[in-house]
């Protein structure tokens, strides 16, 4: 029966039950992310790491504690209840925790994580400008000896992510491509020294690679190394490269190589033209993900010649394409059938009148329009009828809508789950009309949204799971107290910087949630009674 739950918020209301369901609820955890709050609740990592038996992995990427510590007594907290971990998440810190990585990469010796498979280390910096007296920058920094070692100790190793790390080099994929035979992905994303000579070598060795993400690489028109794609052919099907020179000459080298490719993302490239990247679309029509982004050249005349290449495709990106317009939206919508996401933020929707000719593709279900700023009300409903079981809009930073264009998608679209109009100056409310059972999520952050406006969500969203009124000027307690007593399911409310004076008391059930210069995220669970209060940065 718990093995049907599907997401963790189900099992809550179980593991109030009895310690029986308790101890039951806690074997089926198998991810960990680790907040403040946690250990402010829970006191250690080592005490969760014993309760969730069955964790195989841990995420400390938002976490803005002492890492140290936290990753110092993940390492003393050896047993057979940490033998399962695979995946250990350390990205996004200002600093690596350097003293409780050499305790665990010690322990790793000790096969204390004989199945750990990925790791991430991205978006490590050095930057505590100034550094403490007794803290050598130079021990803090990712380099090509601590990935070596990595590679030594981790032969296993499945993925690594290793984006943004300064001081690597080509050493450290030369390592890797000697070390790890059996890597199946790679990240060296934003890493200014890596050059083309270290991805050949991952190319050369690691024959299962499947994943690889590179950005400025300069691929050069000779096939120097890079016809090693070609010994990819029977694993490669995600290939990501970004900020990068890319000739058509290399494109056309990937059209000859057969690779199974399902993913391709081609981001904030140049030097490359709409020839090449016809050719390397006719010869990938099996790609379900495609990503175009800031693709200068690519016109709606250029998209309807490419999408009879995309009939396959599930999800496409094509956002900062400035000469793209509601033509193209109408060509994906009718040439894709399989197209369940649409990404055109930053295009030129709104600006080009085009008329609905009754096409409706009903397995889109998300759409991204963000910082279209002349996208109208009239433009927006043109998308709503084309996209009638569509889940997911984000519609944020669409200077030129209003409340009307949202409550035409409302209208037209009742199984919006996430509904996203952040930044939009003339958007006050979401409208009247029916009761939207399925919108889980709303965000509204720096939008016009008032009392007014969250009555209605109240009296529409009952559902309703998290909202964010960060920088809502219009918002006061009466507001949120009338919110809070309808949506009886809202687990989240993001307040930061509303300006209304905010205090905090519970009434009965309900919090009446009020704040000034705190940065404050309530979760209200009701199952307990209480509301837990979490500071976020």
């Amino acid at each position: 029966m718990f093995n049907r739950l599907h997401h963790p918020f189900d099992l809550e209301s179980f593991s109030l039950v009895c310690k029986r369901f308790l101890a039951l609820t806690n074997r089926l955890r198998r991810h960990l992310s680790l907040l403040d709050s946690t250990l402010l609740i829970n006191g250690t990592i080592s005490k969760l790491i014993h309760r969730f038996s069955h964790i195989i992995s841990i995420d400390l990427s938002n976490f803005q504690g002492d890492l140290d510590l936290v990753v110092l007594d993940l390492a003393n907290s050896v047993s057979s209840y940490t033998s399962n971990i695979e995946q250990l998440d350390i990205s996004n810190q200002k600093q690596l925790p350097v003293t409780g990585l050499k305790e665990l990469g010690r322990k790793l010796k000790a096969q204390s994580f004989p199945f750990l498979e990925e790791f991430d280390c991205s978006y490590s910096s050095t930057d505590l400008n100034p550094y403490p007296e007794h803290i050598n920058p130079s021990d803090l920094a990712v380099t090509d000896s601590g990935i070596e070692v990595l590679s030594v100790n981790l032969r296993n190793l499945r993925r690594i992510n290793v984006s943004r790390i300064e001081l690597i080099t080509d050493k450290s994929l030369v390592a890797l491509s000697k070390n790890c035979l059996n890597l199946q992905g790679i990240d060296v994303v934003d890493c200014p020294l890596i050059t083309s000579k270290g991805v050949h070598s991952i190319l050369r060795s690691c024959t299962a690679l499947s994943w690889i993400s590179v950005s400025e690489i300069h691929f050069p028109r000779s096939r120097s190394g890079f016809e090693r794609l070609a010994s990819c052919r029977r694993a490669l099907q995600t290939l990501n490269v970004t900020s990068s020179m890319i000739s058509d000459e290399f494109l056309l080298l990937m059209a000859k190589s057969s690779l199974p490719l399902s993913r391709l993302s081609i981001c904030w490239c140049i030097n490359f033209t709409l020839s090449g990247i016809s050719l390397l679309l006719c010869a990938y029509q099996s790609l379900k993900y495609l990503s175009l982004v800031q693709v200068d050249f690519l016109s709606d005349e250029s998209m309807n010649d490419l999408s009879k290449y995309l009939q396959i495709l599930v999800t496409i990106d094509v956002s900062g394409c400035k000469r793209l317009t509601i033509s193209t939206f109408f060509t994906l919508a009718r040439n894709c059938p399989l197209l369940e996401a649409i990404n055109m933020g930053s295009t030129d929707l709104g600006t080009k009148d085009s008329f609905h000719n009754g096409v409706k593709n009903p397995r889109i279900r998300s759409v991204n329009l963000r910082y279209n700023w002349y996208l109208d009300d009239g433009t927006l409903t043109k998308v709503a009828l084309m996209c009638p079981n569509m889940e997911i809009l984000d519609v944020s930073t669409c200077l030129s809508l209003t409340e009307a264009g949202i409550a035409s998608v409302l209208e037209v679209c009742n199984q919006i789950r996430n509904l996203q109009f952040e930044s939009c100056p003339l958007i006050k409310h979401i409208g009247e009309g029916a009761e939207l059972p399925n919108v889980e999520v709303v965000s509204a952050a720096t939008s016009a949204i008032n009392d007014e406006g969250l009555a209605l969500i109240g009296s529409r969203c009952s559902r309703l799971l998290k909202l964010n009124l960060t920088f809502c000027e219009g918002v006061t307690a009466d507001g949120i107290q009338a919110m809070v007593t309808n949506c009886r399911s809202l687990r989240g409310i993001q307040l930061k910087m509303c300006p209304q004076k905010i205090t905090i008391a519970e009434t009965g059930e309900f919090p009446y949630v009020l704040h000034g210069d705190e940065l404050l995220s309530i979760f209200v669970a009701r199952q307990l009674k209480m509301a837990k209060f979490c500071y976020c940065e």
